[in-house]
């Protein structure tokens, strides 16, 4: 009970702060007008707006071009719908049978895979539900998840359908998406921290949206399907582990979409391209820019590392395209709607830089104070296919876009240049062998 009310506690300070977006402090950027998302919660309708029943026709609570999103033409057969009988009283084993509604009855039966999960708004107090026992990690164990205002998820889980998170509310530990349909996930709170990883584990061929804003302990990793930073959406993965799109996953960022870190990373990379990176899709293309923001890093000069175990060395990058990766832009403005690829120019998890550097020769407040001296420029290695056209450069290190061959500069399927650069446009690539960039 504590524990609960400890977290409660939490929730409402991240609830109270809803607008705030990671990474503004530390980067000085103004808030970023509030999402559409954000301002349909005063709609009438939001409120009894569920997982399952989104209500799209309703054009205060999603926009007029929703019709071209997956999710929107995604069709489910009617299911079980189990709802919180009451809101407001929490439980530790909310998977159990006796806490539920069917129809207005109490369900004689626990939900399974083909259920969908309300938990309501509640009146007054704040509650935690834990579905999933412990913290270890489970199958998706329902279909949609609706969770209401004051209403908190506890539970190592993965997701089958969609899942709307209302303003006010919270979840921890979600872990993944998964299955062969196309989904939403859909927070209307000012951030959402998805503790440790959080894993796209679609078919080949289906989506999940991610719609609001999101940013987790660890890292972000596509192993199948597309992953898609829905418009004006924002995704901060942890500093963990290297954030990695597999051979069959894809990376897709709409107009207004964003991803980067949660905080700088001065060791590994910050993005791992086995796959695709879209920005814009055909039938969506770019109506505004989208950006990838990308660290910077030491290179391991000033603590003496060579890489690996969470340490900074000469191998780090902003990010690594690999054979069989690939980049492309779908713009409808080639002058206004890009994929802005720049550094993120976050400050380093300062605290994690002094637990590392620990019995190195220069540690503590003394090495974080010459990290700040650095200059907070990005680089990558290029082995995959790019196609240039409607891509952005800023803040890149001189020499820093590592790639097989030069790409032309000039005309119209050019990428640009923005402010930051460290050099004249040819002078932020170097031609390598591929065969030994990037180890």
């Amino acid at each position: 009970m504590k524990r609960m009310k400890v977290l409660a506690l939490l929730t409402l300070v991240m609830v109270l702060s809803a607008g705030r977006v990671f990474g503004e402090a530390e980067t000085g950027k103004e808030a970023a007008a509030v999402a559409w998302n954000v301002k349909a919660i005063s709609a009438p309708a939001y409120e009894t707006a569920t997982a399952h029943d989104p209500k799209f026709e309703d054009t205060a609570l999603w926009p007029v071009d929703v019709k071209m999103a997956d999710y929107f033409k995604q069709e489910w057969p009617k299911a079980r719908v189990l709802t919180w009988a009451n809101p407001g009283q929490g439980a530790k084993d909310g998977w159990e049978a006796k806490y539920w509604l069917e129809d207005g009855k109490p369900a004689t039966t626990p939900f399974d895979a083909d259920t969908d999960l309300v938990f309501p708004e509640s009146a007054k107090d704040f509650y935690w539900v834990s579905i999933t026992a412990g913290r270890k990690y489970q199958p998706a164990n329902y279909r949609h998840l609706t969770i209401g205002k004051r209403a908190g998820i506890i539970g190592h889980f993965s997701a089958g359908g969609n899942v709307w998170i209302k303003a006010g509310a919270s979840v921890q530990y979600l872990d993944s998406m998964v299955g062969g349909k196309n989904t939403f996930v859909r927070n209307d709170n000012g951030d959402m921290r998805l503790v440790d990883h959080f894993f796209i584990n679609k078919t080949p061929t289906a989506s999940v949206e991610m719609i609001g804003k999101y940013s987790s302990d660890d890292n972000w990793r596509v192993n199948s399907g597309m992953l898609i930073v829905g418009p004006d959406s924002e995704i901060y993965a942890g500093s963990r582990t290297d954030p990695t799109v597999t051979e069959k996953g894809t990376l897709v960022l709409l107009s207004g979409g964003y991803f980067t870190r949660r905080s700088n990373c001065d060791w590994g990379i910050d993005l791992i391209l086995n796959g695709k990176l879209l920005a814009g899709l055909p039938d969506r293309p770019l109506t505004r820019d989208a950006r990838l923001g990308l660290g910077w890093k030491s290179k391991g000069k000033l603590m003496g590392t060579e890489g690996g175990g969470r340490m900074p060395g000469p191998n780090d990058y902003g990010m690594v395209v690999a054979e069989g990766g690939s980049i492309a832009v779908n713009t409808a403005d080639l002058s206004k709607a890009r994929l802005v690829i720049n550094c993120s120019k976050q400050d380093n998890d300062w605290g994690q830089i002094k637990i590392i550097s620990h019995g190195r020769p220069l540690q503590g407040e003394e090495l974080i104070a010459k990290l700040k001296e650095l200059p907070r420029l990005t680089d990558m290695v290029i082995k995959g296919k790019v196609s240039w056209e409607a891509i952005r450069f800023e803040d890149i290190r001189k020499g820093g876009i590592h790639v097989r061959t030069m790409p032309n500069l000039s005309g119209k399927n050019a990428p640009t240049f923005g402010d930051g650069n460290q050099g004249k446009p040819e002078e932020l690539f170097t031609v390598v062998d591929q065969a030994k960039a990037g180890k």
